[in-house]
């Protein structure tokens, strides 16, 4: 039972990602496209957080660690970027 409601919540939040696609595509501003994308690391790392759970192999919690690290760090520098106009 609790397989057939991660998997819908994996179809929910592919779906949710999708419409997240479209909103950094047609953003109007960067910080849209930002927010976009951050929505979509994050239903990228709830999905393999549901694999790894539905799997049983609980190997890939490293990996979704590891993609909000690079996230973070990503958006961060982004974020620079946008206010100073240099990263380093």
């Amino acid at each position: 039972m609790i397989i057939t409601i991660l998997y819908s919540l994996v179809v929910g939040l592919v779906i949710i990602s999708l419409v997240a696609i479209i909103r950094a595509y047609y953003g109007p501003t960067v910080l849209d496209r930002m927010v976009a994308m951050n929505v979509i690391t994050t239903n990228v790392v709830l999905i393999i957080l549901m694999f790894a759970y539905i799997d049983r192999s609980f190997f890939y919690i490293d990996v979704a660690f590891v993609f909000v690290i690079g996230a973070f760090i990503a958006t961060l520098c982004i974020l620079k970027l946008l206010r100073e106009g240099h990263i380093i």
